[in-house]
């Protein structure tokens, strides 16, 4: 568990360096229905539609952070959609899992929805996130 943590702020640490980068670490107590909502997520915004995102799901399947295949970043609002790829479940098959985060800035909600790509399965988790200094 430790490392999963430590990959995460791993990116958080290294863009909090690079200029004009927003990072936020959010984090979900709520593991969903499923228990498949990652407890952390850290999302590197480098520009109005780029981010990085990490999250420990992504550092158990050792794939590196992901850039964000879709990132709307106002003042007010942080939306990113990222794909883990290839995740092995008990039953043997892969599939892919794709996760939309949204931020609500202001009120420092976050909302955490994944759809797991072939399957009936989805899940959703809330919680907060921060932006680090």
């Amino acid at each position: 568990m430790q490392f999963l943590f430590s990959a995460a702020f791993a990116v958080a640490a290294f863009s909090a360096s690079t200029a004009q980068a927003e990072v936020y670490a959010c984090e979900f107590a709520d593991a969903g229905r499923n228990n498949t909502i990652p407890k952390i997520v850290v999302v590197d915004v480098k520009s109005a539609s780029e981010a990085l995102v990490s999250d420990p799901i992504l550092a158990y399947v050792q794939q590196a952070p992901k850039k964000a295949s879709f990132v709307k970043n106002t003042s007010d609002l942080l939306r990113v959609r990222w794909t883990v790829d290839d995740m092995k479940f008990s039953g043997g098959g892969q599939r892919d899992m794709k996760f939309s985060l949204v931020h609500r800035k202001a009120k420092g909600k976050a909302h955490l929805n994944l759809l797991i790509v072939g399957a009936d399965n989805t899940d959703r988790g809330t919680g907060r996130c921060k932006l680090q200094p």
